[in-house]
């Protein structure tokens, strides 16, 4: 259990580190690009680009976690699915304005983004109640 905490916190941090990185480039790099080309789909690939190493820090949690519980792969796999589609509602809502322009699409793009918020809410409901039961299990076995 330990092991895992400690690996868990270093994903974070991992976490961490790669968004910092990204507000910090984004400030300095693409705003000036945006504004100095006076085009928003700078914006849009950069993000689009940024999601990338983003899934492979979910694909790397999901290979982790797998190996301290083999027995929740069902649950780990939709959290990464959920977390794919989060990254696919993310870039629709910051580039809605830019991708459609239609109402029609940009109403299917909110319900698109709500569906993947009450997923989300489902999915880590049920993590952290599978969480609380293999952290007792293992207090009584120990």
């Amino acid at each position: 259990m330990n092991e895992r905490m400690i690996q868990e916190k270093a994903w974070a941090r991992l976490f961490d580190q790669w968004i910092f990185g990204l507000f910090g480039t984004f400030f300095v790099l693409m705003l000036p690009i945006s504004f100095w080309t006076v085009e928003l789909k700078w914006g849009a690939l950069y993000i689009a680009c940024t999601l990338i190493p983003l899934n492979l820090l979910y694909m790397k949690r999901y290979r982790m976690r797998l190996t301290f519980h083999p027995e929740l792969k069902g649950l780990y796999r939709r959290q990464l699915a959920r977390d794919g589609i989060n990254s696919v509602a993310f870039f629709l809502g910051l580039n809605h304005g830019i991708l459609f322009t239609s109402n029609v699409a940009y109403v299917y793009v909110m319900i698109f983004i709500g569906g993947a918020f009450l997923w989300t809410w489902n999915v880590e409901t049920q993590t952290k109640r599978h969480d609380i039961k293999y952290k007792q299990l293992n207090k009584e076995a120990i």
